[in-house]
């Protein structure tokens, strides 16, 4: 058995997702805990520092992290968690996203159910596709499945046709 890191549900080995709370339970790579300290973020960066590691801003603890759907401006809140998975909820599914799209007429825009995660660690903010149907594109980049691709305050990030935006900035 392997033990979410969030939420600490019991899954069998192999498992990619935990059928609780929906967290990737196996990583291409390894990450470390992120460490929250006093400090700032630069707008337009997004490097996250530890006390005593390489030289760097550090995110302040009033930082603001989230997603803006561009169609609505509506703005989702990515605040407390090392990783987020995007998608849409499926009633029957078992296993759910972080961030449910589906209020935003995720289907029709050909977002999958577990589209792309967006994961937090030392080197800053990052988008992974999850091997989605429709694919995700940074900036109009496409992304290669299962690859770590760096994204800074600002870039649009792209599920199907479905458009989000980073929001990366600390409070004045």
């Amino acid at each position: 058995m392997i033990e979410c890191p969030t939420c600490k549900h019991q899954e069998f080995v192999g498992t990619l997702y935990c059928g609780e709370c929906g967290t990737r339970l196996v990583h291409g790579a390894s990450v470390p805990t992120m460490e929250v300290s006093r400090g700032h973020v630069e707008p337009g960066e997004g490097t996250v520092t530890k006390p005593g590691a390489q030289e760097g801003p550090e995110l302040e603890s009033g930082a603001i992290l989230g997603l803006r759907v561009v169609s609505t401006g509506t703005v989702l809140s990515l605040i407390g968690r090392e990783n987020y998975t995007l998608g849409r909820l499926v009633p029957t599914q078992a296993v759910i996203p972080d961030v449910d799209l589906s209020p935003f007429r995720a289907h029709e825009h050909g977002v999958s159910r577990m589209h792309a995660e967006i994961r937090l660690d030392y080197n800053g903010v990052h988008v992974i596709d999850l091997e989605s149907a429709n694919g995700t594109h940074i900036n109009g980049q496409r992304l290669e499945p299962q690859v770590l691709t760096p994204v800074r305050h600002g870039d649009i990030i792209q599920l199907g046709s479905l458009s989000l935006q980073l929001i990366s900035r600390y409070r004045v």
